[in-house]
């Protein structure tokens, strides 16, 4: 187990944030290019630290913080996390959670099979699980990228976790500006019809702020301050599964000679096992969920300042050329995903879903949602309830996914590897097509 952040560390990316809200809120081309400022300060991060201007104090063990910061994310998750019922989400999402998975399942087959390609004809001297470093970036974002990073790097190859944060990252671009072209793509085609220019925003929304009068409590009190703060209690809970998620790791891996248990698994399973049993005992009452996801942004925010502010730029550059092919592969199937199997799965108001999708499928949720609401300013659809419903089962599906290709591909499997994501595409193809309800066809 990590001895935990140093506040060294903690300060710097603290200051580093702080300074990328201001120039957020100042510069108006950063707010044309929907930049989170965790990005700008991870980008800010990278230029004054070791590896270009060296002239941060950052610690020696900088680096390593990004891992921490995923365990407690996933545990945070967990512990806000309720499983629907499969009626609810058949009813509410079943189209949608069909397309999440298809799309998120099949980038990283792309992703390996378009690597494994590279690097058998073309870069033979790469290392076999270089493609998946792509889908880690693209789809899962920083966090999975830092994850699948470690367990490539356990596994003896630590240029991986520089590629994945770097795909990440450029990621979050892309999202963002390919977003737009296909937000002008979709008023021409007459797929939307309405569209909020960067023009037509406020102030407050160009700049990532909140109006006053709008503002809406973090969490609700749960707990009499007389006795404890509500918060200390859920900071409690987070830190406790973040601690057990690296002692259940330690101990499940001890059972295998070749494979690690990531964190992020453990902390996630044991998040949903605490909040299990808080239901049960009624506790639940007492516990606020706003809290928890909050506790998760701060990881998030803090895991992209310091997984960002790691980058090895030598490593970048020695590898730049086929990750520019990487990149436009990358970048071309997710578009066939958004622009072909979207209206063909999500039916009737395909383009919102598909939009909001092409934003997690290459950057984040919050880039989706940003572009999601240029399309609905007002957030009438239900694109984000029903994610929120679809996203619950279909994350179990990530974690297998992100815990396994690395280190499948990293020892050869390759074909165990897609053939068994193949087979679970066409199972969830068969689900969609005999069991769910589905709306009308959009091509």
């Amino acid at each position: 187990m990590p001895q935990g952040l140093m506040l060294t560390d903690l300060a710097i990316a603290g200051a580093l944030l702080l300074i990328a809200k201001v120039l957020r809120v100042n510069i108006p081309l950063l707010q044309r290019l929907y930049l989170p400022s965790a990005v700008l300060a991870g980008l800010l991060g990278l230029l004054f630290g070791p590896a270009i201007l060296n002239v941060l104090p950052w610690t020696q063990t900088f680096s390593h913080n990004a891992s921490l910061l995923t365990a407690a994310l996933f545990s945070a998750l967990g512990l806000a996390t309720d499983l629907p019922s499969p009626k609810i989400v058949a009813q509410r999402a079943g189209s949608l959670w069909a397309f999440n998975q298809i799309a998120s399942v099949s980038q990283w087959l792309f992703a390996a099979l378009f690597g494994l390609g590279l690097t058998t004809w073309i870069w033979p001297t790469l290392n076999p699980a270089f493609g998946i470093t792509l889908s880690s970036g693209f789809m899962g974002g920083h966090g999975s990228a830092a994850v699948v990073g470690n367990i490539l790097g356990d596994l003896g190859w630590e240029d991986g976790f520089t590629l994945g944060l770097t795909f990440a990252t450029v990621g979050i671009f892309l999202s963002i500006s390919i977003g737009m072209l296909l937000l002008q793509l979709g008023v021409k085609m007459g797929w939307i019809h309405t569209f909020t220019a960067f023009s037509n925003m406020d102030s407050y929304q160009r700049k990532g702020l909140i109006k006053p009068d709008h503002q809406k409590a973090v969490m609700k009190d749960t707990m009499s301050s007389l006795s404890v703060d509500s918060f200390a209690i859920h900071a409690a809970l987070v830190v406790l599964v973040t601690a057990c998620s690296y002692l259940s790791s330690d101990y499940l891996s001890s059972f295998f000679d070749s494979v690690q248990i990531p964190t992020f698994v453990t902390g996630f399973l044991a998040g949903m096992l605490l909040r299990l049993i808080a239901k049960r005992t009624h506790a639940n009452q007492y516990l606020c969920d706003s809290a928890f996801n909050h506790a998760a942004g701060i990881s998030t925010d803090y895991l992209i300042i310091f997984g960002i502010s790691a980058i090895k730029i030598t490593v970048v550059a020695h590898y730049l050329l086929p990750m520019t092919v990487m990149a436009a592969g990358g970048v071309a199937f997710t578009l066939w995903l958004i622009l072909w199997v979207a209206p063909r799965i999500l039916g009737e108001g395909w383009f919102e879903k598909g939009l909001f999708s092409w934003g997690w499928l290459t950057g984040t949720v919050a880039m989706g949602i940003a572009l999601l609401r240029i399309v609905d300013p007002e957030m009438k659809g239900t694109t984000l309830d029903d994610y929120a419903i679809a996203y619950v089962p279909g994350s179990i599906t990530d974690i297998f996914i992100i815990s396994l290709m690395p280190i499948a591909m990293y020892n050869g499997y390759h074909w165990e590897a897609l053939g068994i994501g193949l087979a679970y595409i066409l199972a969830v193809l068969c689900v969609w097509r005999f069991m769910l309800p589905r709306a009308a066809c959009a091509h």
